[in-house]
């Protein structure tokens, strides 16, 4: 079955939430064409046929396992930190502060890969390769036995949070690992500066940020440089050596 064909039978047949009561899981109205070829302009290529096809059908969820759920949300103007601004557009939350999303221009040729933002550190985690899969976990949530990737990925339980951080790589790593993006990335970076390459990165990887502040974000790919966060005697230190930041 197509994914609106699998959304046609929930629809039809609406599973029983774990309190008992029948999922009342609206459609949001449809894209039009004009809608449809501004988000391929956009992103710069054609939607494969069944991303399409559900575009079509509708333009997001009104009821269901997540609070929202926009198949095609506004960008993330919001977030913390503010260098994060403008790459991220939202697709749905929980309704606790935490969200998935797309990263724009993240070198793509479909509606995904798509992130999970996790506002306490902030950490980010990589959920899936498309909205296909996405909204396939989110109709798995909703059926006994209520298990998805979406809820493992929001409760940790794929990667424990103190692992996180041990895919970042050093500046000199990146620049001699001969991989050109990285070297652009990591050529005019301050020494002690590190990396975290989504890119090949699988379910529940991720990075944590509550240490650490990003220095930047790759144009195109979804790639970060970040740094320690200095500590209060870090800077006081570097204030008695001329060093402070």
């Amino acid at each position: 079955m197509s994914i609106v064909q699998r959304i046609q039978a929930h629809l039809a047949n609406p599973p029983l939430s774990e309190d008992g009561e029948p999922w009342d899981t609206k459609l949001l109205p449809p894209f039009n064409a004009q809608e449809i070829a501004s988000i391929e302009r956009e992103l710069g290529y054609a939607l494969p046929e069944e991303t399409r096809s559900l575009l079509e059908f509708c333009r997001g969820f009104d009821g269901g396992a997540l609070e929202t759920f926009e198949l095609w949300g506004p960008e993330a103007d919001y977030l913390y930190p503010v260098i994060l601004r403008g790459r991220f557009r939202a697709l749905a939350q929980d309704g606790y502060g935490n969200f998935w999303f797309y990263w724009n221009r993240a070198g793509t040729v479909d509606l995904g890969p798509i992130y999970y933002y996790q506002h306490e550190g902030p950490m980010l985690f990589v959920q899936c390769s498309s909205i296909l899969e996405f909204v396939d976990e989110w109709l798995r949530f909703m059926r006994p036995p209520y298990q998805s990737l979406i809820d493992d990925v929001h409760e940790f339980r794929i990667k424990p949070i103190q692992e996180l951080n041990k895919d970042l790589v050093s500046r000199e790593t990146a620049l001699a690992s001969g991989d050109e993006v990285l070297r652009e990335l990591a050529e005019p970076l301050e020494a002690g500066a590190m990396i975290y390459d989504f890119r090949n990165r699988k379910l529940g990887d991720g990075v944590d940020l509550k240490q650490l502040d990003v220095l930047a974000m790759h144009p195109k790919w979804p790639i970060l440089a970040v740094r320690p966060r200095a500590t209060l005697l870090g800077k006081l230190k570097g204030m008695l050596t001329g060093k402070a930041k």
